[in-house]
């Protein structure tokens, strides 16, 4: 009877709320591709050769190819697609070209007209109007250069469909007046491993807590197969898909590009955010961004689907694939779709409405179709733009304060060859001093100050002279630092005060800091470079890169004979390095010179690596002679070991044999993904072997089988949850065995935790700092004499046993209370004692010549980049190999974004580098990553010296 009675009323309940539940979790409408009709018959719908309708699974690359292939088997008059190479997981990037069959038939005039418009020194103002009146302009449209923003690649099959297939006439009208170039995939390699896990796995739950919006660490798909991030790579094109995509780009040189990406909010489109990258002219940028923008907000306003421009997304670091199109006179663009992704099929937003990967691939066609409309409608006024983008730039290279840079081959010629490689593959112009010249008005990067200077340069030196077309890219990328928009700055500033004001428990403000703020490639490179102002004319020899080369400049290494006593190593470059790790991993054995060494008749520097004949089998001499050439290292035969003067010859007590690195790599959760790839780019790329473990398998592995474990940057916290105490222990345990245990950033950060207490260094502002500077204060106060009853009644422990103490201690504390992690600001630290993070700031650290890390560093000082709040206060126990002066007097500051009265006076002190002493191994710290982004190759061999000279530190 009761059921009979609350069954009616439970219907009527749900009636009710039905609705509402629904309305709460509601969807975009369905968006139909096929309206923008009439279609050519001949040509096959994407669909129809998936098997499935846009957006109701993830495609994978081969799949794509078949679409692409066969819409352009099927409509040879408008499509061409192009190979422009191959992923380093041998997948073929593709370039596919559409226009109108007038165009299609002679794109090779198009192309080279519009090469000729790139270089106004070429073509006469008439000329170049007669191009802009009579050419189509050309767009590129390039997508998932992330390749877990996965809409962006669906997308693209329906873009090049609508252009291939449709005869409506405002599609006639693209192709007639525009050639599209299309990138099927920027990131081949990382899409294929997100979209094949996603469809293994989704069921299409728009929960955000569902599995299928968590990627596995070692799927990750928005970065390429060396884990990076390829929209960060243009500024030192490190990764083979950024080296073809330049190249293709500068073949084409387009007028409007488009990259396509995904999932914040809403969508987003420009204009975009400060601040602005100020070698781009303000006016002309912000007039076309400003019409792109409005004509994309009047698509999506009649579909009622919402957006954002501005707010977060700049145009200041020169490495985006929208900045660095728009420093070479195009106007560069980010769309960011809402949906797809990491967000799956299905994403249910914080108001419980749901976005689809259909609606997200939707709004990308569209404000492609869009963009491309546009510019057929202001397709003279672009080119016209364009030309005078380059134009001004030669006028402004001849005319401006900065005329010319000078980079010095020095000490590792193969290093300055690898910076000039990277500008030629931009396709700067570059030469080569045939013979010395003289500069009057010089500026030093490595001056403490803006003077000028006469300066003598030799012959050999390379030249980059800025009246250039590529004049605006050129100092973007050259020069020792690039000035933020001041408005910009005064809202961070204001922004950073409001904080220091709020109470430890209210939310702070964000920044508005997309990414770092400097980066001057002759800094990062670690070469003598100068930039002048005055460019008087130098016979030179202007360089070039061949296509499919990795270097035409790089001079390759040598060996001086066949040596009778020993072969030595300076350790003076990166390939010295290479070779070196190379050598040891084929068993030869070397030995290094911990002091100035003589031999041959002249002194060597500490650090200088030997190999003596009479150690090593007859094979060295071809072996060593083979890899000097691979390596573009020097080295040099010595036939007698008798020291002329000095201490230390080859057969010297001081010359101590070196251990063979048997290096780990932890490629785990913890880890960050792109300063794991950056590891691996390096070391793959001078050849140093190494063992990926998860931390899991570390724990199960026999650990003594190796002498080295790296800890890429991560969370301190993962780190610490996933270790445990008995991993922590295990760690400290093998160090004390002998072990070198290296930690970089917030792995670093880890095992400065109190909890974890592998160094005796603390981080400036921390808990643990702030509590240990209390604990000293109270040693230091004086103490009362204590009476006879008082008096200690044990005598007191040796330095061994309080350590030991402590030590057993810290174990307990371990196995109790929880650690102490990150935010590692103390709550009760007052304003101006805890370090604001950096947003990617270049600044001076001072170098200790008397540590094995610092081998191969005989400067004072070495530029540096700070992108953390990670300030470590120097080492008790241990060498602090490199640190920030102390001294008021020097300067820290060389370039980018610091924080007034707090990042200068908190970093001074602090430690960048740190060998903590533990049992017969080490422990050793980078407070920030010696490898970021594969191109701060000035701390490249202070991070080798970590595991090449462990057996001498």
């Amino acid at each position: 009877m009761k059921r009979a009675r609350i069954l009616p009323i439970l219907l009527a309940f749900v009636c009710v709320l039905w609705p509402s539940v629904v309305r709460s979790q509601r969807a975009d409408p369905p968006f139909d591709f096929y309206a923008r009709g009439p279609y050519r018959e001949s040509i096959p719908r994407p669909r129809q050769i998936l098997g499935y309708d846009v957006g109701d699974f993830h495609t994978n690359y081969a799949m794509m190819e078949r679409v692409i292939g066969a819409i352009a088997a099927a409509a040879p008059d408008r499509v061409r697609v192009l190979d422009i190479g191959l992923t380093n997981e041998h997948r073929m990037m593709h370039l596919v070209v559409i226009s109108a069959p007038e165009n299609i038939a002679q794109l090779e005039r198009i192309k080279a007209d519009i090469a000729r418009l790139a270089d106004p020194r070429k073509i006469s103002r008439e000329e170049a109007e007669r191009i802009i009146a009579t050419r189509p302009a050309i767009v590129w449209l390039a997508y998932t250069i992330h390749g877990n923003e996965s809409a962006s690649f669906e997308a693209m099959m329906q873009v090049v469909y609508q252009l291939a297939a449709s005869n409506e006439p405002a599609t006639l009208d693209i192709l007639r007046n525009l050639v599209v170039l299309i990138v099927t995939g920027e990131n081949p390699d990382g899409h294929e491993r997100f979209v094949t896990w996603y469809n293994s796995v989704a069921i299409g739950d728009p929960e955000p807590t569902a599995a299928e919006h968590r990627e596995p660490w070692s799927v990750w798909g928005r970065v390429n197969h060396y884990r990076f991030d390829l929209n960060r790579d243009n500024l030192a094109s490190t990764q083979i898909e950024t080296r073809h995509l330049q190249r293709a780009y500068l073949e084409w040189n387009p007028q409007v590009v488009v990259d396509h990406h995904g999932q914040p909010s809403q969508f987003f489109f420009p204009p975009a955010a400060l601040p602005i990258n100020p070698n781009l002219p303000t006016e002309q940028v912000g007039k076309w961004l400003t019409m792109f923008g409005r004509a994309n907000a009047s698509a999506f306003d009649a579909q009622r689907w919402d957006y954002y421009v501005r707010d977060v997304f700049d145009l200041f670091y020169p490495g985006y694939w929208d900045s660095w199109p728009s420093l070479n006179g195009a106007i560069g663009m980010t769309y960011e779709t809402d949906g797809g992704g990491w967000k799956g099929l299905r994403w249910k937003r914080d108001d419980e409405t749901i976005v689809t990967l259909r609606s997200a691939i939707a709004k990308h066609f569209i404000a492609s179709m869009m963009t491309l409309e546009t510019t057929a409608r202001h397709r003279e006024a672009r080119l016209r733009d364009y030309y005078e983008f380059r134009r001004s730039a030669i006028e402004e290279g001849k005319t401006g304060p900065m005329r010319r840079f000078v980079i010095l081959p020095g000490n590792d010629p193969g290093r300055a060859a690898e910076l000039v490689d990277v500008l030629l593959r931009a396709g700067i112009e570059v030469a080569r001093a045939d013979e010395p010249f003289r500069a009057t008005r010089a500026h030093a990067y490595a001056a403490d100050g803006d003077a000028p200077m006469t300066k003598q340069f030799p012959a050999g030196a390379y030249i980059v002279d800025l009246a250039q077309p590529q004049k605006r890219l050129a100092k973007a990328l050259l020069e020792p630092e690039t000035p933020l928009d001041r408005a910009f700055v005064a809202e961070q500033l204001a922004r950073f005060r409001r904080n220091e004001r709020r109470g430890k428990n209210a939310p702070k403000e964000e920044y508005g800091f997309y990414d770092i703020t400097a980066w001057s490639l002759p800094l990062a490179f670690g070469v003598e470079a100068y930039w002048t102002e005055d460019a008087a004319p130098v016979a030179s020899t202007p360089l070039a890169l061949p296509r499919g080369e990795e270097s035409s400049i790089a001079p390759a290494g040598s060996v001086t004979g066949r040596a009778s006593v020993a072969y030595l190593i300076p350790y003076e470059s990166n390939g010295a390095a290479s070779l070196i790790a190379r050598l040891l991993q084929e068993d030869y054995k070397l030995a290094v010179a911990t002091r100035t060494l003589n031999a041959g008749g002249r002194d060597w520097p500490r650090g200088t690596v030997v190999v003596r004949v009479s150690r090593n089998p007859d094979s060295i001499h071809e072996r060593i002679a083979q890899l000097a050439r691979e390596t573009g290292a020097q080295v040099y035969a010595v036939n007698s070991g008798f020291a002329e003067n000095g201490d230390t010859g080859i057969g010297s007590e001081t010359v101590v044999s070196l251990k063979r690195p048997r290096i780990v790599v932890i490629a785990d959760e913890p880890v960050n993904q792109t300063s794991y790839g950056a590891l691996w780019w390096t070391l793959d790329r001078y050849g140093v072997e190494f063992t990926p473990m998860t931390i899991d398998g570390l724990k199960r592995a026999e650990l003594d089988r190796y002498n080295v474990i790296i800890l890429p940057d991560g969370s301190p916290s993962r780190y610490f949850a996933a270790f445990g105490r008995d991993g922590v222990e295990m760690l400290r345990g093998w160090a004390q065995r002998g072990g070198t245990l290296v930690c970089i950033k917030g792995a670093a950060v880890f095992a400065a935790l109190k909890d974890v207490n592998l160094t005796s260094s603390r981080l400036v502002g921390s808990e643990e700092e702030e509590r240990e500077e209390e604990e000293e204060e109270a040693e230091e106060k004086p103490q009362p004499t204590p009476t006879p009853a008082e008096a200690p009644k044990k005598p007191a422990k040796t330095q061994t046993a309080s350590a030991e103490q402590g030590r057993a201690e810290q174990t307990e504390k371990m196995e109790g209370a929880p650690p102490i992690l990150p935010p590692i600001a103390s709550p009760s630290a007052k304003p101006g004692r805890v370090p604001e993070a950096v947003p990617g700031a270049i600044m001076r650290a001072t170098i200790d010549r008397t540590t094995p890390l610092t081998y191969g560093y005989e400067m004072d000082t070495l530029p540096v980049l700070i992108e953390s709040a990670y300030f470590f206060r120097p080492s008790k126990g241990g060498v602090n190999a490199v640190i920030f002066s102390p001294d008021e007097k020097q300067r820290l500051h060389v370039a980018g974004f610091i924080w007034p009265d707090n990042t200068e006076k908190l970093l001074r002190g602090a430690a960048y580098v740190i060998d903590e002493p533990t049992g017969r191994g080490h422990v050793i710290l980078y407070a920030e990553d010696p490898n970021f982004r594969g191109f701060w190759r000035a701390t490249t061999r202070l991070f080798f010296n970590s595991f090449l000279f462990q057996a001498v530190l």
